[in-house]
């Protein structure tokens, strides 16, 4: 199944440069991009985590979901169970777009 995202590259990479440079802050940005309410500034938030974690390579938009083995599955749960990381830093650890994916 193909996806598109909303926001293109070129967009998310402006949102990270400028809220890394200070010269924005993420509300600022969500509203330049027209992006709703607190979803967006938390976005804008994930996107810089995203980059400061894998650089461009997670800004890209994915052209199809990814799918896991469930040895890789029960490896990331069973790490979040021992409570050694949270949902946002085994997404950007094993290069799980969202950590909603690792949540679910």
């Amino acid at each position: 199944m193909s996806r598109k995202s909303m926001y293109s590259f070129k967009q998310k990479k402006w949102a990270v440069e400028q809220y890394l440079s200070e010269n924005m802050s993420a509300v600022e940005i969500a509203r330049r991009l027209n992006m709703p309410g607190k979803y967006g500034r938390d976005q804008v938030t994930v996107w810089v985590h995203q980059y400061q974690s894998n650089q461009d390579a997670f800004l890209s938009n994915a052209k199809h979901n990814a799918h896991y083995s469930k040895e890789f599955k029960e490896k990331v749960v069973q790490e979040y169970l021992n409570g050694n990381s949270s949902l946002f830093s085994l997404a950007n650890k094993y290069g799980i777009r969202s950590r909603n994916t690792v949540f679910r």
